[in-house]
């Protein structure tokens, strides 16, 4: 396979869901932001090469860990863990009274569109959004960014992450609520 090819690019990535919390110490956060109001308890991490979406109601919580197959995480409460491919949808009903709906797709760009998509995102940066870029000159370096949206009794998350060498990016939206 060649580097252009999505599958090549995302081969090394793993979206894992679990029925619990897990400790910030299995990660390298790079980026960060609690949600700690009335309505939604949880927290959002940028880490290499993906993310981790923590929710939390009561006793009941989901974790959504995309990131490194290499990455070494614990296996109680896992309850699905799926290499990713170009795209997908994944819907849980958890636990409780939780809700958990995710989608993914992996795009290959142009250089050039990757380089647009990039400095946009990275832009516009704005409060409540988190960025990571590996702060090289390169415009075709590698980034994550994510816009978390509390909505309600629940978060909605969209997700980027650049892969500079590929001029690749997988987009992902998750939705955790309260049903």
């Amino acid at each position: 396979m060649n580097a252009k090819d999505p599958q090549t690019v995302v081969s090394g990535l793993r979206l894992s869901i679990y029925m619990r919390a897990l400790h910030p110490e299995f990660f390298a956060i790079r980026a960060c932001q609690a949600f700690d109001d009335m309505a939604i308890d949880g927290q959002l991490w940028l880490i290499d090469g993906g993310h981790v979406i923590l929710f939390l109601d009561g006793s009941d919580a989901i974790t959504e860990v995309i990131g490194p197959k290499a990455l070494e995480l614990p296996k109680r409460g896992l309850f699905r863990a799926v290499d990713l491919a170009r795209q997908a949808d994944h819907r849980v009903d958890a636990r409780g009274t939780l809700l958990y709906q995710m989608a993914y797709h992996v795009e290959v760009c142009s250089a050039g569109a990757y380089r647009r998509e990039a400095e946009e995102l990275l832009a516009s940066t704005r409060q409540g959004h988190l960025y990571v870029d590996d702060a090289s000159d390169d415009p075709g370096r590698g980034f994550s960014y994510a816009v978390p949206e509390p909505r309600g009794r629940g978060l909605l998350v969209h997700a980027w992450h650049g892969f500079g060498a590929a001029h690749t990016i997988l987009r992902s939206q998750t939705l955790i609520e309260r049903a």
